[in-house]
């Protein structure tokens, strides 16, 4: 009888140590969580196997559809969501009929199937529609907007993002309207959006931020803001370079640790050919990471080289209407004026009107010096009088002349005029050279 009653208790005691399809799924989470996802996609398929109803069937294939994409196992990861999207037929659920369908649509917006993205993304709104979802209508049209995107249809992608926008903006949306915005106008917009990404967290979608603004400056004619943001660019182009490096070393540790795991359960057999085969997975991420970084680089060279053939067009061009200007300057009646007094041996200064004709003809002239220099202090008469003539490259006993000053006094003024202004001593010399950059 004892016996017997043993024998009973054996299946129960059994029974408790058997792992069930949700404990395995549970695990698998916790692996994805790890970032371990050889581990995690073994539990998804105990899970799977052990599953006895279709609402577990439906979050397994699911989250193994996901893990798989990400892993860029595409071929997989289409398998695994045609399985979800079966058992969500026979749940007679549409709204996860229509997640589905979106997912396979991204599968083969990945594998270039162009047809086959499109039509599954038409079905999956088809089926949002249908429940009145307006939310994963939209979310669902900007998933397609993101593809015609990517192909620079813009055409096609405008329409669909703007239908249902959204009061508030996720980063992946604020992206999307910054690339339309941005080809296809107005720049005022793609500004916008595009400072709203720089207060994002995802480094690369701060890197596009920066390399579109820096087109939209550089082409509105600001070379020093677009090359500051070219600069922030390029070092979070690196920081991807080093993040992706990470993030493949560690994939590359993880199937590591898995075989490892692997080997010892099968006692250490097959340690060659295992080992091997993790070798050259490794070789061949490495030797693709640096293959795509170093195109990009590339590049990213030859962007730069044009936008410093730009920024030097741009100088020359500059430095031609700064000549020009000056020329125009020194041949207007006040300077001819300045010429013969500097010339009389009585050494006259000059008057009053002489002042305000001077002043006047620098407004018609070179308007953007006077006012660059009273952004920078409040200057009184006698110190304007002394920046004017120091734009016209007259010397210091020239000015001292005009001004009915000591050569002396004229070279203490350039000095203190250069500490007002930029806070530290410094000498006539940096104050000229100052004058003559405005």
């Amino acid at each position: 009888m004892k016996r017997y009653c043993l024998l009973l208790l054996v299946p129960i005691l059994l029974g408790c140590s058997v792992s069930t399809g949700r404990d395995a799924y549970e695990r698998a989470l916790a692996y994805v969580e790890q970032g371990d996802a050889p581990q995690a996609l073994a539990c998804l398929k105990e899970a799977a196997r052990k599953a006895t109803h279709d609402s577990l069937r439906v979050m397994v294939y699911n989250e193994m559809g996901s893990l798989l994409f990400n892993e860029g196992l595409q071929e997989q990861a289409l398998d695994a969501y045609l399985m979800a999207y079966q058992a969500n037929c026979r749940l007679s659920d549409t709204i996860g009929m229509a997640y589905n369908q979106a997912d396979i649509a991204n599968v083969y917006r990945t594998r270039e199937a162009d047809d086959s993205c499109v039509y599954y993304f038409d079905l999956a709104v088809k089926l949002a529609r249908s429940q009145g979802d307006s939310l994963l209508v939209t979310d669902i049209q900007n998933q397609l907007a993101g593809y015609y995107l990517w192909h620079e249809d813009y055409g096609k992608a405008r329409p669909l993002l703007f239908t249902g926008l959204r009061d508030s903006i996720a980063g992946g949306l604020c992206f999307m309207l910054a690339d339309l915005y941005h080809h296809t106008g107005p720049q005022d917009s793609a500004r916008y959006y595009c400072q709203l990404l720089l207060k994002e967290e995802d480094t690369g979608l701060r890197q596009m931020a920066h390399k579109w603004l820096a087109e939209i400056l550089l082409a509105e004619g600001h070379t020093a803001d677009a090359a500051q943001h070219l600069e922030q660019y390029e070092l979070l182009t690196d920081s991807l370079m080093q993040e992706t490096d990470t993030e493949a070393l560690h994939r590359v540790s993880a199937l590591y640790d898995y075989s490892q795991r692997e080997r010892e359960n099968a006692r250490l057999q097959r340690r060659v050919i295992v080992t091997a085969a993790v070798a050259a997975v490794l070789l061949m991420l490495l030797l693709a990471v640096l293959l795509y970084f170093s195109r990009r680089r590339l590049q990213y060279r030859m962007k730069l080289q044009q936008l410093e053939h730009l920024l030097t067009d741009y100088r020359k061009d500059y430095t031609k209407t700064a000549e020009r200007q000056q020329q125009i300057l020194t041949e207007t009646p006040i300077c001819q004026r300045i010429n013969r007094l500097l010339g009389d041996s009585r050494h006259p200064s000059m008057t009053d009107e002489d002042w305000y004709i001077l002043e006047d003809t620098f407004m018609k002239v070179q308007p953007s010096f006077l006012n660059r220099l009273r952004e920078f202090h409040r200057f009184s008469s006698h110190e304007l009088h002394i920046c004017m003539l120091l734009r016209l490259r007259l010397q210091p006993a020239a000015i001292g002349q005009l001004t009915a000053h000591s050569k002396q006094s004229i070279s203490s003024t350039r000095s203190r005029l250069f500490e007002k202004v930029f806070g530290q001593k410094g000498t006539p010399a940096q104050w000229d050279e100052f004058i003559l950059s405005l």
